[in-house]
């Protein structure tokens, strides 16, 4: 007997080819060779196929994600883009109601003083009820040596740093 009868008749199966290993059944032979063999077997046309056409429907499924991405992302940004235009709107329209409600109050402010009976009257309400408020700060161009000598001048009462006619 030589090595190749024992193997068949232990149910060990040594193939002389390739050739030979293809006309084999496959189903005749233990799950462990039936998946050696299978493993390095060329595939059949079918799981060709469905390889095929899963690879394809991946392929478009991350196409499809990556152009649903980015749509988002060119929503987001023309969100942020609407968001930033709708809050110029919203100061713009604060800022013309200021200014409105600003002439308004000048205006009756005006129509007030040109209403006063004398004219004492009406110097009196403009300097304690100015039409616009001054909002400019004027600046202070007295350093601090000078802001000392010009409150020096306006305490002396008695005329003591000049003399003042009273």
């Amino acid at each position: 007997m030589t090595a190749r009868e024992t193997a068949t008749r232990k149910g060990t199966i040594i193939p002389k080819s390739r050739k030979s290993l293809l006309s084999l059944d496959v189903n005749a032979v233990s799950p462990q060779q039936r998946e050696r063999y299978l493993a390095f077997a060329e595939p059949t046309e079918e799981p060709v196929k469905s390889m095929l056409a899963s690879d394809i429907l991946m392929m478009d499924k991350i196409s499809h994600e990556h152009s649903m991405r980015e749509r988002d992302a060119e929503q987001k940004k023309q969100a942020r883009v609407i968001g930033l235009l709708k809050a110029a709107e919203a100061r713009n329209r604060l800022r013309n109601v200021r200014l409105r409600f600003q002439n308004l109050r000048a205006q009756e402010i005006n129509h007030l003083i040109a209403c006063q009976k004398t004219a004492r009257g009406a110097v009196r309400l403009e300097v304690f009820l100015p039409p616009r408020k001054n909002i400019q700060k004027l600046a202070d161009n007295l350093d601090r040596v000078q802001r000392s000598r010009v409150e020096a001048i306006l305490e002396d009462e008695n005329g003591e740093i000049f003399i003042r006619r009273t």
